[in-house]
């Protein structure tokens, strides 16, 4: 009976938590934005930690007499592409995107802006 009271008790607090919780869009706000971080900072880690691990593989490999030669090519490869990626291109892009749909929404805007200026002097 008191297990199942103070079971209760413990449910009603954390679903008094969780809606106070829902109430606040601030708090999900930033938490949903600490969790961006730590995933791309996360994913930005493994990836440096996995390219730096098969490096260093493949430069043991380099040695063996029979895989020598393919873990060499393998290794210049991974190499060049790890130093080649180079993500300016990318933002330039994004930006110019960005542009682009900012340009369109106020031409957009302009558009409904006349729409609604012929609905009222319709009227």
């Amino acid at each position: 009976m008191v297990r199942r009271m103070a079971k209760r008790r413990i449910v009603s607090a954390e679903l008094e938590d969780f809606m106070r919780y829902l109430n606040s869009p601030w708090r999900i706000i930033w938490r949903n934005i600490l969790v961006g971080l730590a995933r791309g900072l996360g994913a930005v880690f493994g990836a440096t930690v996995i390219v730096g691990l098969a490096i260093w593989v493949l430069k043991i490999f380099v040695d063996v007499p029979l895989i020598g030669e393919y873990a060499r090519d393998v290794r210049k490869r991974v190499s060049v592409i790890a130093e080649e990626t180079r993500y300016s291109d990318d933002f330039q892009r994004v930006q110019s995107t960005l542009e682009r749909v900012d340009l369109r929404m106020k031409e957009n805007n302009e558009l409904l802006r006349q729409l609604l200026e012929q609905l009222q002097s319709s009227k």
